[in-house]
Parts: C-alpha cells; sequence; structure tokens
C-alpha cells in the first residue's frame, strides 16, 4: 500500500511540472466561470506585451550625406519574458545596436537605429521591423522620418534654351538657394566651356530674406542668363559654375542645354544640305513631278517670311507654299514647299554627268537672309512618238498595153 501512494505521488509531480513548464514557456490564461446572468469576463493574458512610447522618431531637417542614430525604449508590460529580434530594414537605415533581447516583465530594453541621408532630398522615411513573441504584436515598425536638404539646390536645376535662333536674345531664369546656417555670397562665376564666353552674360542678384519662401533655405539669388546674338547653331551644353564664400563641397554648377537654329532653314530627302542641290529627279516630257521640302523660319523676323520663286532654270518650275504649324512652344515656323515640273517642260538634262546644273532663286522676305538660290539635277526625256508611220508595201496600179 505505501509503494501504491509513492507511485500515484510521483504521477503527480510529473504532471506537475510539465504543466508548469508549459506556462513558462508560453503563458496561461485562467478563464473565470461564467455565471447566470453575467457577462463574459476577458481572459488574462499571462503572455508577454511590447509597449513602445512612440515608435517615429522625426528630426525635421538633416542635409545630405549625414548620418543620424535615434534610440527606442521597448517595454514589456507583459506576465512573461519578451523576446524582441531585429529584422531587415530599409535601405540606409540598421539597426546599431540592441541592449537586450529577452526583456523581463516590467523592463525595457533599447533599439538605436543609425541611417545614412546620402543623395536623398525632400521628405525622408525609412523603417526598421523588430520581431516579437508577443501574442497580440508578432512585428512593430520603427520609422525615421524628416526632411533631407542639399548645401544648396537650383530651381529649375537645368536650363533649357528652346527656339532659340542666332539672330535674337533670350533671357531665361533660375532660383539659387542655399540651406546652410550662415549666409553665402557669391563671388563670380564661369562658363565650363570658353567658345560661348561672347554669347552668354550671366546676372545674379541676392533674394530679400522677406522673398525667400524656399523651406530650410537660408540664402537666395535670383540668376539670369542672357543668349546673346551670333551663336553657333547647332545643340550645346554648357554649364555655368559659381564661386561661394563660404566654399561648397560640391560645385555650385548650373547646367545650360539649349540648340540654336538658323533663322531660315530649309530641308528633305531630296535636298543635299551641304551642296544645298535639289534634286528633282527624272520625268518624261509631257508628265509633271512634284518634289517637297519643309521650311522652318525662327527668330525676330519669324512671321514676315513669304516665300516666292523669282527665277529657276529651266524655266517654268512652279512653287507652291503649305499651311503654317508652329513648333517649339511657338517660337518655330514650319510650312511645306512644293515644287513643281511642268508638262510643257522642254528635254533636257541639269547638273548629270558633264551637263551644267539647274537653278532656282527663291526670295524670302527675311532682311538677313532676303535670298535662297538652289542648284538642281534634272532629267527631263524627250517625249515617246507612239505615231505609226505609213506602209510602204502598198503598189501603184500599173497600165499594161494590151
Amino acid at each position: 500500500m505505501k509503494i501504491f501512494y509513492c507511485a500515484m505521488l510521483a504521477v503527480g509531480l510529473g504532471f506537475g511540472l510539465a504543466f508548469l513548464r508549459t506556462i513558462s514557456e508560453f503563458g496561461w490564461t485562467v478563464e473565470a466561470p461564467v455565471l447566470a446572468g453575467t457577462q463574459q469576463v476577458e481572459p488574462l493574458n499571462t503572455g508577454p506585451k511590447v509597449v513602445v512610447s512612440s515608435d517615429t522618431h522625426a528630426f525635421d531637417r538633416m542635409y545630405q550625406n549625414q548620418t543620424g542614430t535615434h534610440t527606442f525604449v521597448l517595454r514589456n508590460e507583459g506576465l512573461s519574458d519578451l523576446k524582441i529580434i531585429p529584422g531587415k530594414p530599409s535601405c540606409k537605415c540598421t539597426v546599431s545596436k540592441v541592449s537586450r533581447r529577452t526583456i523581463p516583465p516590467g523592463e525595457t530594453a533599447k533599439v538605436t537605429l543609425t541611417w545614412k541621408t546620402g543623395k536623398s532630398k525632400g521628405k525622408y522615411r525609412k523603417r526598421a521591423p523588430i520581431k516579437t513573441n508577443d501574442p497580440a504584436q508578432a512585428s512593430i515598425q520603427l520609422k525615421i522620418e524628416g526632411t533631407v536638404t542639399p548645401d544648396f539646390a537650383f530651381q529649375p536645376p537645368t536650363l533649357f534654351a528652346s527656339g532659340l535662333a542666332n539672330d535674337m536674345e533670350k533671357t531665361l531664369e533660375a532660383k539659387l538657394f542655399f540651406y546652410g546656417k550662415n549666409v553665402v555670397e557669391l563671388l563670380g562665376e564661369k562658363l565650363s566651356r570658353e567658345d560661348l564666353k561672347d554669347f552668354l552674360k550671366v546676372d545674379y542678384l541676392p533674394m530679400p530674406s522677406d522673398q525667400i519662401t524656399e523651406p530650410y533655405a537660408t540664402t537666395g539669388y535670383t540668376i539670369r542668363v542672357n543668349f546673346l546674338p551670333g551663336m553657333p547653331t547647332g545643340n550645346f551644353h554648357d554649364a555655368i559654375i559659381f564661386q561661394t564664400d563660404p566654399s561648397m563641397a560640391q560645385p555650385v554648377r548650373l547646367n545650360v542645354n539649349g540648340t540654336v537654329r538658323k533663322p531660315v532653314n530649309l530641308f528633305g530627302p531630296q535636298l543635299d544640305r551641304e551642296t544645298q542641290i535639289l534634286n528633282l529627279g527624272k520625268v518624261a516630257a509631257g508628265n509633271n513631278r512634284q518634289v517637297r521640302l519643309l521650311m522652318q523660319v525662327a527668330g525676330r523676323y519669324r512671321d514676315e517670311v513669304k516665300v516666292e520663286l523669282t527665277s529657276s532654270e529651266p524655266p517654268g518650275i512652279g512653287l507652291e507654299t503649305g499651311p503654317d504649324l508652329l513648333l517649339a512652344k511657338g517660337t518655330l515656323r514650319q510650312f511645306p514647299l512644293i515644287f513643281t515640273v511642268p508638262k510643257d517642260a522642254k528635254p533636257g538634262t541639269y547638273g548629270i554627268g558633264s551637263h551644267s546644273e539647274g537653278k532656282i532663286i527663291l526670295a524670302t522676305g527675311h532682311p538677313d537672309y532676303p535670298e535662297i538660290e538652289l542648284r538642281v539635277k534634272l532629267e527631263i526625256d524627250p517625249q515617246e512618238n507612239t505615231s505609226k508611220p505609213a506602209s510602204s508595201s502598198e503598189e501603184s496600179p500599173v497600165e499594161t498595153n494590151k
């Protein structure tokens, strides 16, 4: 009998130890009995509970290429140990230090985040997840947010001169803002391309402090770039580099790009733009042929250009102009020129082999380009004679003497 009681006691102790171990690892809930006519009572949570006083740190403003740190405090308000594991943070934000990964009930742990602003600009927001064994909150997000400003910024960052003709002036404007604590003074400027220094004039004026509305900016300038007549035609890429006091870590550089056009420009697949030879092709006499070119005009006299054909060799070549089309925000006027070889043009060869070229003279009405001369290649074949000659097989009647 004594042996039986000892065995029963051993079994009871085994179940009790197993039960206590389960509670210590997973927590437990005690459900109160529900009496008739009473409400259900919420179960008691004996597990861990993570609480963070603030999961977001707002740093207000930082500069580019700076490093920041902030420490968050996590508290365990549960009844069993809280375990935390740092997850994978967003780019350029790392969990640099966790004071401890197991937090007993009623105690705290510190989680320190480190972030780098890099070349970010404007609103900045990063997250770092923390995994927990809290059954009600398996993960929390620690957030960093604020505004990142550079040392300086141009608005717009690049000036682009579109529809610029080399017979006109044009002025473009940009704003330059500095975001440091100290006032910045502009000492001068230079162009990255020396060959354009005679065609670009740069002026700058400081902005009154009450007119600087850019957030966090402490100094502002209005930059004006004046493009002068005579710039070389074609695309250009330049930059204006400003000297400052105090000096900046990065060059204070305003990019200036654009396209300079001739005031009068003629092009098309049948026109060699280098030699100005217009190929009117080959046509049989008695047939007409049309060739289409496009003319673009820009600059001060854009609206005064009216094209007329004043003479041609061979004679009789006709010209018709089509409707206008405005391009490049209305700064460029384009219209077609349609040349016609008439049906009654005399046979001949122009500009082929040893034959001299033909010629077309156009009057434009532009004071600087009043006349355009085009050399012409053209072959007019003689009209084929399709009528049949009289037959010679017919014989005249012959009288015979009887």
